[in-house]
């Protein structure tokens, strides 16, 4: 499969683009860091050190100011890397019930473009608003995780409840009705371990246990669900970052019937999704590089590639540009190959 062979090129990007460089202080007052620190004490870990909260309060004016440099603390020589400063900051507002902590890529894609739409499971499902589909669609997706217990293993172990809704809107259909097609819901319960060891210069800074589900909410033929354990590790060095992700699909009974509420939607979806998925991204300047890779690891490799870029738009705004190709687009997608370019804006990156 042409993805597999590409995605294996480009993820050996030579290491010594990878080291860390160190970057000028961001200056804070005294008074300004006083009062970040009185504001952030009250939602932060109770693990959290003075230290690791003066950095937070770093970071957060490093947002502020629209910044991308990364900050040194305290003269500290070794620049704070990439995925330890999103995890910084989503520990200052752990223990804040009032703050929803963004989990994957939260992103609208307005223009999502590809010039073979899937339209047989609507046609096999008389789905009269669904047989005839636009090639450009909108594309977006909301992503949130809420800790539910924290330091289970003395200051370790954090028990998180996640959610994903990734929807495919069809705004530029010539039907009336303009219908979302899809709407995958992924809710998922992650016990997660940071980690500080090293291998070659990487450091595994994360470890999480995943009891997944993923369902497109509808009934009969057009139904698609299956239920995975998942294991996720992520490294880190400088300013690139992967997780590797392989899962184990849970078993369900055969369907006695097309269409059977109790049986199994879609028992071959490991072949075209995969028993893995690779992720990686690199951050060069204000740019952030992606690249995933999920494979079933079979002679037919089947699968599926996804690159992306993203680039700053404003403080808060990124663009991104990103190219799809393979199986598993979404749920009613993912025994059909598909070739996806899309364009749009990210809320919340990688990093």
């Amino acid at each position: 499969m042409r993805q597999f062979w590409l995605a294996c090129l480009l993820i050996h990007i030579p290491f010594f683009a990878l080291a860390e460089t160190t970057v000028p202080v961001v200056e804070l007052t005294t008074e300004e860091l006083n009062k970040c620190l009185q504001a952030s004490v009250v939602g932060a870990a109770e693990s959290m050190t003075v230290a690791e909260l003066k950095q937070a309060c770093l970071l957060l004016n490093e947002q502020n100011q629209g910044l991308t440099q990364t900050t040194v603390v305290e003269n500290n020589p070794e620049a704070i890397r990439v995925l330890q400063k999103r995890m910084t900051l989503e520990e200052l507002n752990r223990s804040n019930r009032f703050v929803l902590t963004p989990h994957k890529r939260n992103y609208l894609f307005p223009l999502s473009f590809t010039e073979h739409p899937n339209t047989g499971p609507y046609v096999d499902a008389n789905s009269q608003s669904l047989s005839d589909l636009s090639k450009t669609e909108v594309d977006f997706q909301l992503s949130i995780k809420i800790l539910l217990l924290e330091d289970l293993f003395a200051n370790n172990g954090h028990f998180y409840l996640g959610y994903t809704s990734h929807s495919l809107w069809q705004m530029y259909s010539d039907t009336e009705s303009a219908p979302f097609r899809e709407t995958d819901h992924q809710p998922e319960l992650m016990l997660s371990f940071t980690n500080d060891w090293e291998i070659f210069g990487f450091r595994n800074a994360l470890n999480e246990v995943i009891i997944n589900h993923q369902s497109n909410g509808q009934g009969g033929e057009l139904s698609r669900s299956w239920n995975r354990l998942m294991l996720n590790t992520v490294f880190e060095r400088g300013n690139f970052a992967f997780a590797l992700a392989p899962w184990y699909r849970l078993p369900e009974p055969e369907q006695e019937y097309p269409g059977d509420p109790d049986g199994d939607d879609n028992p071959d979806i490991t072949h075209y999704m995969g028993n893995f998925e690779l992720n990686g991204a690199y951050k060069r300047s204000d740019d952030i590089y992606s690249i995933m890779l999920r494979n079933n690891l079979d002679a037919d490799n089947k699968g599926a590639l996804e690159l992306g870029w993203s680039f700053p738009l404003s403080t808060n705004l990124r663009g991104q540009l990103k190219y799809f190709n393979g199986y598993g687009h979404s749920l009613i997608d993912y025994n059909t190959d598909m070739e996806v370019f899309a364009l749009g804006i990210v809320f919340t990156d990688l990093f």
